[in-house]
């Protein structure tokens, strides 16, 4: 009905290509727009704005309509060609460009997108996701790792209270970086939120660029568009295993697992007292 519905509002074609984390994606041309479509169909009303908000900012030129559709949410982009990166060309020309993408996408947004922002203290966002799993897999190392993290969290409150919040992209990776004309740019919106520019380096630092000098290379691309700020071991810690319990909580409702192994070895690591990436 709801293919039905959008082909008939866009007078197109749409169809299904493919359900990626579990949010319908369409493909087709529209006679409303003059071109082909890209369609994004999402359950959740958060992931949605996100993805609306930021694309109206940051892809202007892409983005073209949204729609609410009983209990689906559904943003329209132009469909582009875009290549994938390939991760085995990562090197420090590559690394640089990275963080520069990364450091233009948080000066870009700055104060001009409204996503989820949750100002509660760290501690109390991360004993809330602890609390939410409970009664699965991950909550007994869920709430060792927190118990481990007791001597850090009321210094990690006060310095990411006093740090300043970007949008944040919300999954930063390889795979949400594409090759488009002769530039990169980035994919993919839906988990952006407010944070400290270092959650977003965490997850890419961890899988994908794990070479000091590569990561050295990264900050200082980042730093051409954007300042930052190395945050304490205590903070770091504490981000660290606010990205493991993410990742803990999507695997439960997304079985294929994209993020692999990822959350345990970061909570193995909170576990041997070596927490925090090389910088």
């Amino acid at each position: 009905m709801l293919i039905d519905f959008l082909n008939d509002y866009y007078q197109a074609d749409l169809k299904k290509i493919h359900d990626v984390a579990g949010n319908q994606h369409l493909v087709g041309n529209s006679k409303v727009f003059h071109g082909a479509l890209f369609v994004k169909i999402f359950k959740e009303k958060d992931m949605f704005y996100a993805e609306q908000h930021v694309n109206q900012v940051y892809a202007p030129d892409v983005y073209l309509d949204s729609v609410i559709f009983e209990d689906n949410y559904v943003v329209t982009l132009r469909n582009r060609h875009l290549k994938e990166f390939d991760s085995a060309e990562i090197n420090e020309q590559s690394a640089f460009e990275f963080g520069k993408l990364l450091g233009d996408f948080h000066k870009r947004l700055a104060e001009k997108v409204s996503v989820v922002d949750d100002t509660s203290p760290l501690s109390s966002q991360l004993k809330k996701q602890v609390e939410r799993l409970k009664g699965t897999v991950y909550a007994q190392s869920a709430a060792d790792s927190l118990a481990l993290l007791a001597a850090d969290l009321e210094a990690a409150d006060n310095e990411f209270e006093q740090l300043p919040k970007v949008v944040l992209h919300g999954d930063f990776s390889i795979r949400n970086i594409m090759h488009y004309h002769d530039r990169l740019i980035l994919i993919d919106f839906e988990r952006s939120h407010m944070g400290v520019s270092y959650q977003d380096f965490i997850k890419f630092f961890y899988n994908e660029i794990k070479a000091p000098r590569l990561r050295q290379k990264f900050l200082d691309g980042y730093e051409t568009e954007h300042d930052f700020e190395i945050p304490s071991h205590a903070l770091q810690r504490c981000l660290l295993l606010q990205c493991a319990l993410d990742i803990c909580e999507y695997h439960l409702t997304h079985p294929k697992k994209k993020y692999g192994t990822m959350a345990q070895q970061m909570l193995g690591t909170i576990k041997n007292n070596d927490a925090v990436l090389t910088l």
